[in-house]
């Protein structure tokens, strides 16, 4: 086999990308690229593995069934950790998806994704895969699209040949099952629910049904109950000798593309994939020509206005055109340059001027390479997705033309020569007077400087991300582009840009107004076509001549143009020695020379060129009490926050696409600003940034107040009806006290004004403690540059402290409210167990997250796979973050439908989980796979950071919460190596299981058995109807039988476990547990009729003060 050096794939990558890659062509087709982490002179880990482990325990051994077995002062770096740990990936990609569906059987492709995990010849355990995964820190994902189906999964380095093993065998011989298609099918429909209740799913697939009849794009890919078994049984098709067919024919090795990503030699890398993927067979089929269903979408009946009845209370444009299919111009990149001229955001853009009338608030546009309804084989879709106002809704002709409008300067823009001028400018982006508008010729220069430069100095991904991207690219374009291409403009083709520009006029559009208003104004006589798959509700109107004309013929408004030359443009990019490096942040206000600015709060900075990229992270976080002491308060805090992101955007756009990178983002208890980026212009780039916020400039008008203060009603109003979201909301409104519910925001929105806005304003900003953090290719001298800028800029009083917010003390017991969802349409409910854990420490956190870590996998084979009680479900800890006294414990979540299951049902599944199988499994584990399950957990702690931002957010997330324990992770990995499982029985056992200490939440948001689909969301309503429903003695009742008839016996084996050894260590503890059932009586639980007056007794912990 050649050595390394004699077979590496000369792939265009950053600067800063250590990896090497080898391209690996199979005899059976199969197309690999292979990559390597480790850096230069790094030897192979000596626990590197390219054979499978043989870490396989028996059921003797290991008692499972089966093929499964405080803070260091900081101070200069000394290298890297020899303790870091990588992850290592692989995915594989198949261009097979929904376009090559049966009619009879649509969501086929989607379908065989769910199956194809459900076990293998050689690996027979249903589930084994996700188990086995589970068990040594990995985790595994799928996706299926309208031409590829891929598929991914990332784990502990040392077992990454074992899984890859498993992994390969699904594309070999995968038993699929009959046994497991109902169950399989059941999660199928579960995910198709959950899109049905989200507007942005049902409008892509509305813009699908506007092909003709016979193309692809019409097939219903997500799949359900009624299309992959109602209509086959109908028809009389064997679904399961379909699901073999579609198999066999298109899971073909040609068809095939993977990527593999560990810290191992590409020798090795490259032999474990000749050994475990030559005997994927080859169908030899080739895909299906679809070229002659490129004209999909040029018919009549595309080129019309829709008006379409919403799941929430919103106002969006979508405004799309089908062009030829682009995925060849992956040098030349024309939809990715058209994109960034119609979404920029600045002086001279569609947005600005929609933003000065006040007709809408947001603009995104794009075709992403990887997307294959956006960007297919048919054809190309470039959809303008627009927020409208109200003024905008009732204007929308008006919106169109300005878009339009753009459209013709772009155009007008191709025929105009070389016009390139770098400008002047002190720096600031409002200064547009003192820079050139840019040609479309001098800005594709411009576009080609500044990606190119983004590409050169970005930073390696996490290896899943890797892998993902890697093998989906690998599907589109030469191995060696699969980073570069669709990014780096290689080819400056003017004349293509001109070709492509000629598409987007008005006669070639379909204009879809998603609207409320629309939706509430229909009536009994109003004549709604429906799209049956969706149950969307829609009117089609043919655009009238008078109106296409006014279009075609409109002169574009002289506030309509080209970007200005940008002048954020990077040209240094040195890096400071890296022998100054620090290995933490360190407080440069409490040294002797911060008594000034320790006044104000805290600047945590960190030098730091590890990855050698010449950037800088920066974020500041204003306190203040202000915020949360009203729901007015809050509810300015939400509109101020808004408006000043509003005004933001037209400034500080550019910045973005010179790679300086902002958010301004809302918190409860103040603002955080964050800035990420090169550093020779990340400070003229704040300024620009704080400038704005603190100037008059920033003041909003009265119409633009309404338009603000509806945007956030909207906000509120739609995540209300979110059962997810709702159930979240009101554990939050029961476990912290300044929390309001959405519908006090709504009141309190109703009633405030522009003025109220700008005196809330200059209260906020008065009186702030300010903490700052500071990392990356920047001196102390230049941190606190920022930091002294932020007190002066804001002219604030400093606050003393920084408190943070109350937290419920709640006795022993279970607390349980059941509520119904707040849309009536929608089947879809969430229930949640909420395990409390208390006050919490480093020590009990720990076991905490051991505990979570070795119960997840467990938890998603039973309720998921074995009970299906729906798609998202979940087991996970959870610390209360950022704020509050660092409570914490772990929640049991289960997204469900009320077609299928009742509450009382799904609530008695996962109280029996958690009460008789939870301890089970736990004393099921023999010493050798409770230490794996330790060792997983520790990896976990010690994996290496792929990047800058990796570490910023550890860091970051420490400073927030006031702890600043920059070394939690190597803390956590000493106190894991001393837990016996005997020491987190008893934990689980004495916190979460024992009546006398047990504290639980248990939310119930429900939904009806049959939504009705006729009902309409009120609009621009100011009120929300939050229906709690009584608890009764017969609910909880059938939660006690629902809990009481599962055999626990048989839900322990087939999660894995011997029964027999869970019995032998329950003995062991005490012989009064072999036979206890830790269930507590559904009756004896506090049932919360009412949230507001139950709240109200309850009593509070005094947050912490830093």
């Amino acid at each position: 086999m050649p050595s390394v050096e004699e077979n590496v794939l000369s792939l265009e990558k950053s600067l800063v990308d250590y990896r090497s890659y080898r391209f690996v062509q199979l005899e059976n087709g199969l197309r690999a690229i292979v990559i390597s982490n480790l850096k230069p002179g790094e030897p192979i880990p000596e626990d590197s593995s390219s054979e499978e482990d043989d870490d396989e325990e028996d059921a003797t051994d290991d008692g499972m069934i089966g093929s499964e077995a405080e803070a260091e002062v900081a101070g200069v770096n000394q290298g890297p950790d020899e303790h870091c740990e990588n992850q290592s990936a692989a995915a594989l990609c198949i261009q097979v998806g929904s376009f090559s569906d049966p009619l009879d059987a649509q969501g086929l492709s989607h379908f065989l994704e769910h199956m194809v995990f459900m076990g293998s010849k050689k690996y027979p355990t249903e589930n084994d895969f996700d188990a086995y995964l589970s068990r040594r820190g990995g985790q595994s994902n799928a996706w299926t699209g309208n031409e590829h189906t891929l598929f991914h999964f990332d784990v502990k380095r040392k077992h990454f040949a074992s899984c890859l093993d498993r992994f390969a065998q699904f594309f070999i011989s995968p038993l699929l099952q009959p046994d497991s298609m109902d169950r399989e099918l059941a999660a199928v429909h579960s995910e198709f629910e959950l899109s049905n209740a989200r507007d942005s799913s049902r409008v892509q697939f509305f813009i699908s049904s506007l092909a003709k009849k016979e193309s692809p794009y019409r097939i219903f890919g997500y799949g359900n109950m009624k299309s992959l078994r109602e209509i086959p049984e109908e028809n009389g098709t064997d679904i399961y000798s379909l699901l073999q067919k579609h198999r066999q024919t298109m899971y073909s090795s040609h068809r095939m593309t993977l990527a593999l990503h560990s810290k191992d030699s590409l020798d090795n890398l490259e032999a474990m994939v000749r050994r475990m993927f030559s005997s994927v067979p080859n169908s030899g089929k080739p895909p299906a020509d679809l070229s002659k269903f490129t004209d999909s979408f040029s018919s009549p009946s595309f080129n019309k206005f829709y008006q379409v009845c919403p799941i929430g209370d919103r106002e969006k444009l979508r405004v799309v055109w089908a062009l030829p299919p682009l995925r060849n111009a992956y040098e030349s990149i024309p939809m990715q340059v058209i994109s960034s001229l119609v979404g920029h955001e600045c002086n001279g853009s569609v947005l600005a001027l929609l933003k000065a009338k006040n007709l809408a608030v947001s603009l995104v546009c794009g075709v992403c390479p990887t997307s294959d309804f956006e960007q297919s084989s048919i054809c190309t879709l470039f959809i303008v997705y627009i927020t409208l106002t109200d003024d905008g809704r009732d204007n929308v002709n008006e919106v169109c033309r300005i878009l339009f409008d753009y459209f013709k300067v772009l155009r007008n823009s191709a025929l105009v020569g070389d016009v390139f001028s770098d400008g002047s400018s002190n720096g600031h982006l409002n200064n547009s007077s003192y820079r050139q508008i840019h040609t479309l010729r001098s800005y594709l220069l411009e576009y080609q400087l500044t990606h190119e430069t983004a590409f050169l100095y970005s930073e390696p991904e996490e290896p899943e991300d890797t892998v993902v991207h890697v093998a989906n690219m690998m599907q589109l374009v030469p191995p060696e582009r699969v980073f570069s291409a669709y990014h780096l403009l290689k080819k400056i083709d003017t004349q293509l840009l001109t070709d492509i520009l000629q598409h987007f006029t008005p006669e070639r559009a379909a204009i879809i107004l998603l609207s409320g208003k629309f939706a509430s104004s229909v009536t009994p006589s109003t004549e709604l076509q429906i799209e049956p798959w969706f149950n969307i509700r829609y009117i089609a109107e043919d655009i009238s001549p008078e109106v296409l004309q006014g279009w075609q013929q409109s002169v574009p408004n002289k506030a309509l143009h080209l970007p200005y030359t940008n002048a954020f443009l990077t040209s240094n990019f040195d890096l400071l020695p890296m022998k100054e490096d620090m290995k933490f942040p360190v407080d440069l206000n409490a040294s002797a020379d911060g008594v000034y600015r320790r006044r104000y709060g805290q600047l945590w900075f960190q030098q730091s060129t590890k990855f050698k990229s010449p950037k800088v992270f920066f974020a500041v976080h204003l306190w203040s009490p202000l915020v949360s002491k009203s729901k007015e308060n809050m509810a300015l805090h939400m509109i101020l926050t808004y408006s000043l992101n509003q005004t933001l955007s037209t400034i500080a756009y550019e910045g973005g696409e010179a790679n300086l990178s902002y958010n301004l983002e809302y918190t409860e208890s103040g603002l955080k600003i964050c800035l990420n980026g090169f550093n020779e212009k990340l400070f003229c780039f704040y300024k620009t940034i704080l400038d704005h916020i603190m100037s008059d400039a920033s003041e909003t008008s009265v119409s633009h107040f309404e338009s603000y203060r509806e945007s956030i009603r909207q906000l509120c109003f739609n995540e209300s009806l979110k059962p997810k979201i709702l159930n979240t909301h009101l554990q939050f409104y029961l476990l912290r006290r300044d929390t309001f519910l959405f519908d006090n925001l709504l009141s309190a929105i109703q009633n405030l004004s522009v003025a109220d806005l700008l005196a809330y304003k200059q209260r906020f900003f008065a009186q702030l403690r300010i903490t700052a953090y500071v990392h990356g290719n920047l001196t102390a001298e230049n941190a606190i540059e920022f930091f002294e800028y932020t007190t002066r800029r804001t002219a604030c009083t400093p606050l003393p402290k920084r408190k943070f917010t109350d937290a419920t003390i709640l006795s022993p017991g279970t607390y349980q409210l059941r509520v119904m969802n707040c849309n009536p349409s929608d089947v879809n409910m969430c229930i949640a167990r909420v395990h409390l854990l208390g006050k919490t420490d480093l020590k009990r956190d720990t076991y905490n997250q051991l505990l979570a870590s070795i119960l997840s996998e467990p938890a998603f084979d039973f309720l998921r796979t074995k009970e299906t009680l729906g798609y998202h479900v979940y087991l996970r800890c959870w610390r209360s973050s950022p704020g509050g006294n660092l409570h914490s414990g772990i929640s049991l979540v289960a997204c469900s439908q009320a077609n299928r299951f009742s509450a009382s049902y799904v609530t008695g599944r996962l109280t029996t989980f958690w009460y008789r199988i939870a301890p089970r499994i736990l004393a099921a584990m023999s010493p050798d796979a409770f230490q794996t399950a330790v060792e997983s957990l520790i990896t976990m702690k010690q994996l290496e950071d792929p990047n800058m931002l990796t570490e910023v957010d550890r860091n970051w997330e420490e400073i927030l919460v006031g702890e600043a324990m920059f070394n939690r992770r190597d803390a956590c990995v000493k106190i894991l190596k001393t837990i016996r499982k005997e020491d987190l029985f008893e934990f689980f056992l004495k916190e979460y299981l024992e009546p006398g200490n047990q504290r639980s939440l248990l939310v119930q948001v429900d939904a009806p058995s049959q939504g009705d689909p006729n009902f309409v969301i009120p609009q621009k309503s100011y009120s929300l109807d939050i229906r709690h429903v009584p608890i009764s003695d017969q609910f909880l009742s059938e939660e006690q039988r629902s809990s009481s008839e599962v055999d626990v016996d048989a839900a322990v084996t087939s999660c894995g476990y011997d029964c027999s050894k869970a019995a032998e260590f329950l003995n062991m503890c005490d012989p009064n547990l072999s036979h206890m059932d830790f269930s507590p009586d559904a009756h004896d639980s506090v049932c919360i009729n009412n949230v507001r007056s139950f709240r109200s007794g309850l009593i509070y912990e005094n947050g912490r003060v830093v």
